[in-house]
């Protein structure tokens, strides 16, 4: 789940440097591609939370982070990526930063 973590991060980063750099709308492709990995990946945590494999508390604080995250993707691409309009910078990188510190917690 960490490696899909990491994709899904790496191809977020790639969307706001590309939105940093002018284009307003980043490619559907890879917000699709990042929705998935984050998706799957959030899956897995869930199963592992309720199946009480969780190694500590770490983890489902985590959980609820990147579920929080993932509500501020799905704004971003169903309110904006899909009508065609200019991403929030300002929630982009809310986004953004609350999925790194729940991904920098799932790791410690």
């Amino acid at each position: 789940m960490t490696y899909l973590f990491g994709v899904a991060i790496m191809i977020g980063i790639t969307m706001l440097w590309m939105r940093l750099r002018g284009t307003l709308i980043p490619s559907t492709g890879f917000a699709v591609l990042h929705g998935i990995f984050a998706v799957v990946a959030l899956v897995i945590i869930i199963a592992t939370v309720a199946d009480g494999g969780a190694r500590s508390t770490h983890l489902a604080a985590a959980m609820i982070l990147f579920s929080i995250a993932t509500l501020g993707g799905l704004i971003l691409f169903l309110g904006y990526h899909i009508r065609k309009r200019p991403l929030p910078l300002a929630l982009m990188w809310a986004h953004g930063i609350l999925a790194l510190i729940a991904f920098f917690w799932m790791v410690t």
